[in-house]
């Protein structure tokens, strides 16, 4: 293999480690601003202990079911609506996005390096 063709191949497997590693990144981090924000509902409807837990768990789940935030956003606002709870749409976003930011926050704190070899570029 000439110079140039493993260079064009060690930047190939670069890019494609890049992209695994933000991939991953975003998966998790995703889940925990589901899972944070299914936290902050189920406190608004009154849930504690388990059932706050399992609420919490499950609204990180509903991107697995389908990707996207529409499935959250609807069974939140179902479910707060059930709770005769009343909560606006900025203040859901609000909610969601500050999820995001500490999700990011934490996941930064716990994983300041690459996950494993095969990420490092």
């Amino acid at each position: 293999m000439s110079d140039i063709a493993r260079a064009i191949k060690e930047r190939e497997q670069a890019f494609e480690a890049q992209y695994k590693l933000d991939e991953e990144q975003n998966f998790k981090i995703r889940a925990r601003r589901d899972r944070l924000f299914g936290t902050w509902v189920a406190e608004k409807i009154g849930l504690q202990g388990e059932e706050a837990e399992s609420y919490a768990v499950k609204a990180a789940q509903l991107d697995l079911e389908a990707p996207g935030d529409g499935n959250l956003l609807a069974k939140v606002v179902a479910d707060l609506d059930e709770a005769g709870k009343v909560i606006t749409n900025d203040e859901l976003l609000t909610a969601l996005t500050s999820a995001l930011s500490d999700a990011q926050k934490s996941f930064r704190e716990e994983y300041p390096e690459p996950l494993d070899g095969d990420h490092r570029l």
